[in-house]
């Protein structure tokens, strides 16, 4: 690899994260509830809309047990997304559901547009609160910039309230979740309270943002979990860096709740003219 490693940032549309863990992992005092999701499948497709409708719906099913309303941001506007359900697993976690039923209906405003079809489903779902944080221990992050051109460089900049270890990801839109911190020239370290920490660090390493190639725009994220004791995921990283959704927040949530806390950097991307 050469020294130059470019990270481009390639994330635009639907970027939907879900967990659905086994029954058999939390199955045990979990509070049964009924619950709705709704979404369009407007510039998605059917599939991911039905998908947005079943994470609308786990959501509102943990805000229900949790008794904590859902206000992360959304990485994609309109839709309630990775942001909202990372926020969500903070307070519960979805151990078994059924859907009891999908309703789709059309609806066409004028006649001169496309029909737009929506899919709502209904749910039922046995829903874990989560264990008790840490209110002391947060992570605070912030980007050089909310817009970004394509080919300018990103710089995440992160503070911990305890000492914590980090570690920075990008979710894509096609549900791919890459580790960008720790890597090869930068391992992971522990980063003392209120100590500044940057990434990249290493001269040479950059975060080279683009939109998706025939994209005017995208909205992109970051996403930083810390730590209070190394977070090693190299058991379920591919060899390109990536790994699945559903992995990530297995092993996540794995982790006592009082031992991490996490950030999602929203951002936007823009093609040059």
């Amino acid at each position: 690899m050469n020294k130059k490693n470019t990270a481009v940032m390639q994330i635009a549309g639907l970027c939907i994260m879900q967990l659905v863990l086994s029954a058999s992992a939390f199955a045990i005092d979990c509070k049964w509830v009924e619950t709705s999701g709704e979404a369009a499948a407007e510039n998605i497709t059917p599939e991911e809309a039905r998908q947005t409708a079943l994470t609308r719906a786990r959501v509102r099913a943990v805000e229900t047990v949790s008794g904590i309303e859902v206000k992360g941001l959304t990485v994609v506007k309109d839709f309630a997304l990775v942001a909202d359900f990372v926020t969500a697993m903070s307070s519960g976690s979805v151990a078994e559901e059924n859907i009891l039923g999908w309703d789709t209906k059309t609806v066409q405003e004028k006649a001169e547009e496309v029909p737009l079809v929506t899919y709502k489903v209904n749910l039922k779902t046995c829903v874990k609160t989560g264990a008790q944080r840490d209110p002391f221990f947060k992570v605070k992050a912030e980007l050089n910039r909310p817009v970004f051109l394509s080919g300018e460089e990103a710089k995440i900049t992160a503070t911990c309230t305890r000492d914590c270890f980090l570690t920075v990801l990008n979710v894509a839109a096609d549900n791919k979740v890459t580790v960008l911190y720790p890597n090869q020239y930068e391992p992971p370290k522990r980063i003392a309270a209120g100590k500044s920490f940057e990434f990249p660090m290493c001269n040479g390493i950059s975060l080279e943002m683009n939109t998706i190639p025939g994209h005017t725009k995208d909205s992109e994220a970051f996403f930083l979990i810390a730590t209070k004791e190394k977070f090693d995921l190299s058991g379920i990283v591919k060899k390109d860096g990536e790994l699945k959704s559903k992995d990530l927040y297995k092993t996540l949530l794995a982790l006592p709740a009082d031992v991490r806390t996490e950030e999602m950097l929203v951002y936007e991307v823009r093609a040059k003219e």
